[in-house]
């Protein structure tokens, strides 16, 4: 038997207690909520709305605390999944021998490239632009893609958007770490150090940013397909 309209916005502002920040794992424990309500009205219970639903949390969620356990759950699992995709996209891209043929040609053309400030500007140009593309872009296409309701968060955006956070790390840590073997402890000077690598060992670091930038932008794009 399906719910009065008046029950359903009962259902729904008493969902409000429970601690479920994620609207997509908020929508799945609802929607079974509601369920197995229909299927206890469907069996002949009467009872007022408020102890069917009681009735319904304490038998199949194991009261209050169950709920928000298993919140936490469906969130470790969803995370765990989009690291799995990520991490099988990576690997295909950075394991395609393709790949590394098309990087050893480049690396040795670089040889041919004026080593001057110009050229290397560029190349770093294009490298910040390539770690930083995925975070950008992941934003821009759940916010678009994927609303919320109030109070609520994606989980799809929060979990893909967090990913593509890696690109720009491992740059960051590309620039960065050289000062703990120089001892500089400038960091200006780390970005400085790099601004100044041979041409083929900017082309390397250009080729491996454009596989992570085409893999994290794939794998955004995968999981809106998805949802």
């Amino acid at each position: 038997m399906i719910l009065t309209s008046s029950e359903m916005q009962w259902v729904s502002d008493r969902m409000k207690v429970y601690d479920i920040k994620y609207q997509e794992i908020y929508y799945e424990i609802l929607d079974h909520i509601i369920t197995a309500i229909e299927l206890k009205r469907t069996g002949g219970d009467t009872r007022e709305i408020a102890i069917v639903f009681q009735d319904v949390v304490d038998t199949d969620f194991w009261g209050y605390a169950g709920i928000e356990s298993l919140a936490l759950q469906q969130e470790k699992i969803y995370r765990k999944y989009v690291g799995s995709k990520s991490s099988k996209m990576l690997r295909s891209n950075l394991l395609d021998w393709r790949i590394w043929l098309i990087t050893v040609v480049l690396s040795a053309l670089a040889y041919q490239l004026p080593n001057n400030r110009f050229t290397h500007i560029v190349f770093l140009s294009a490298i910040f632009l390539l770690a930083f593309t995925p975070l950008v872009y992941s934003y821009a296409l759940t916010s678009r893609n994927v609303k919320t309701i109030k109070k609520k968060r994606s989980l799809l955006k929060a979990h893909v958007i967090s990913h593509t956070y890696l690109p720009a790390m491992l740059l960051n840590s590309i620039i960065y770490l050289p000062t703990f073997f120089t001892g500089l402890a400038d960091g200006d000077n780390g970005f400085k150090l790099m601004a100044h690598w041979p041409m083929p060992a900017l082309m390397v670091v250009l080729m491996f940013f454009t596989v992570l930038n085409y893999s994290f932008i794939s794998l955004c794009r995968q999981m809106l397909r998805k949802a």
